[in-house]
């Protein structure tokens, strides 16, 4: 299937949405914030990023504006549940211009899988 990048400082959220896609047939590489995620993405091709917006060190406003000057960037899913001073809507003002989607914490298996294989269906076509 796709080779994924998933970007979270929350490593319970990593875990999980790694398993959830492996199980769905995706190569998932994990980052525990944006500095490694880009990273991995100077080293690394991948058809989707899946970053959070919110991590303490680097974070995913980084990593979209590093996607930015890619010329043959992955698709992007930002992904937030907000933060003690950032709401998830105040962090996807941010994204939506930069990210292909955006999915707001907590999302079950089924919205996670729609929004990936609908991503992944941009980039295939």
């Amino acid at each position: 299937m796709a080779k994924i990048l998933l970007i979270d400082d929350m490593r319970g959220v990593r875990r999980t949405v790694s398993a959830v896609l492996k199980r769905a047939g995706h190569d998932v590489v994990e980052a525990d914030d944006g500095g490694a995620g880009i990273d991995l993405l100077k080293s690394q091709r991948f058809d989707l990023v899946i970053t959070d917006m919110l991590m303490p060190q680097h974070d995913g406003m980084e990593v979209l504006l590093f996607l930015e000057q890619q010329s043959n960037r992955p698709k992007v899913l930002a992904i937030s549940g907000g933060g003690s001073q950032v709401s998830a809507d105040e962090a996807f003002m941010l994204a939506r211009n930069k990210a292909d989607a955006t999915l707001a914490k907590p999302f079950d298996n089924s919205e996670l899988l729609a929004v990936v294989d609908k991503l992944l269906l941009k980039v295939n076509a």
